[in-house]
């Protein structure tokens, strides 16, 4: 590699050579190009990416651009059966946070193993993220709340695939409760994540999914996560869901529904926060691309969601605050010239029970895959 760093300098340089010495140092580095190929490097080698930028226009006055998300996937592979894949991101252009990081065994269709920082294999969003894959400018935001994409934790696991059967089995570290600055609260367990940075381990979870894809499009699914929290408080955190994705022609259907529960009393008294016994919501994405068939996409699109992350809270901790009962109806449209590109514009009215603090948003997104 130092020669070839070398030779590209040299080969540069050609106002202080004469064309018999530029030659020469072409053939170095034509050498050194053969010698890299012949050792295979660029065959184990993969690159690739995503990324969005969204402007937000809300009720409140506020306008926004945010270069939100600018990610670099490098994977590597040892051998046929060993390897190793990361994705590095930058959040609202300054933040950067390794996404995942793990080693992978390729054992058989049926039985393979992973470790390292895992994503959690729950709900739609978690695993599959990209902006050119899902409709709305924005994620839902049930799976921001109750499932707090993107959820990534140390572990190891199991997952394969039998006929038209996928599963996967993970053992990870547990959310935290409380830390003294974040953990759960009366708006959901986002702030629970440690996504493997110096992670409390004392207490680990168990995740379990499994996905059937049927011929005629359709796709069903289930998750299970449960397991004890880490932090000032040691208190039981499950999560529930059950997900579908249908594909017709140009027609696309997503639902999901999560309920999770949790040792709401010791939460609280850990947090000085009401965190609820229960939390739970659904939500419905529904698209067609009005130009099936044809290699670009024009996409109209309307979500509805509705959540409740202090659907249940135990008396003696306080009272339910009727803004976190939640219910969110999104109209837009997406146009994706290649498959990997897209551009997204909707209009968002976000409702809550109290009818208080109640908004609207008006978002454009730039989004792209390779």
């Amino acid at each position: 590699m130092k020669k070839l760093f070398i030779a590209l300098i040299a080969a540069t340089t050609v106002s202080a050579a004469t064309t018999q010495e530029l030659e020469r140092r072409i053939d170095i580095l034509s050498k050194e190009v053969q010698s890299m190929q012949a050792k295979g490097l660029s065959s184990k080698v993969s690159l690739g990416g995503y990324g969005e930028i969204i402007y937000t226009d809300n009720s409140e006055g506020t306008a926004q651009w945010d270069t939100l998300r600018n990610v670099l996937y490098v994977g590597y592979q040892f051998s046929d059966k060993w390897s190793f894949m990361t994705e590095i991101e930058i959040e609202h252009a300054d933040e950067i946070y390794t996404e995942f990081a793990e080693i992978r065994y390729a054992h058989s269709d049926l039985l393979n193993f992973k470790a390292g920082l895992l994503l959690t294999p729950i709900g739609i969003v978690n695993t599959e993220h990209e902006p050119t894959r899902f409709i709305g400018v924005k994620r839902p935001r049930l799976e921001n709340a109750i499932i707090p994409t993107t959820m990534r934790e140390n572990g190891l696991g199991i997952y394969g695939t039998w006929n038209n059967l996928e599963y996967k089995y993970y053992i990870m570290n547990s959310l935290k409760s409380w830390d003294g600055t974040n953990g759960f609260s009366e708006t959901g367990v986002r702030g629970g994540r440690q996504k493997g940075a110096q992670a409390l381990a004392g207490h680990w979870s168990h995740v379990a999914r499994v996905d059937y894809g049927f011929d005629f499009g359709l796709d069903l699914g289930t998750s299970i996560y449960v397991g004890t929290t880490n932090g000032a408080a040691q208190g039981e955190h499950n999560i529930y869901d059950v997900h579908l994705a249908y594909n017709y022609k140009g027609l696309t259907v997503k639902a999901l529904y999560v309920y999770s529960t949790l040792d709401g009393k010791e939460f609280s008294a850990a947090t000085s926060k009401v965190v609820a016994d229960v939390m739970q919501g659904y939500y419905v994405d529904l698209a067609y691309n009005i130009t099936h068939g044809k290699t670009y996409s024009i996409m109209p699109y309307v979500r509805y969601e509705s959540y409740n992350t202090q659907d249940e809270v135990d008396s003696s901790v306080g009272v339910a605050d009727k803004a976190n009962d939640k219910e969110n109806i999104t109209a837009g449209i997406m146009y994706k010239p290649l498959d990997k590109v897209s551009f997204k514009a909707d209009f968002t009215k976000l409702n809550n029970a109290s009818n208080a603090g109640e908004s609207e948003e008006v978002n454009f997104g730039i989004g792209w895959e390779y």
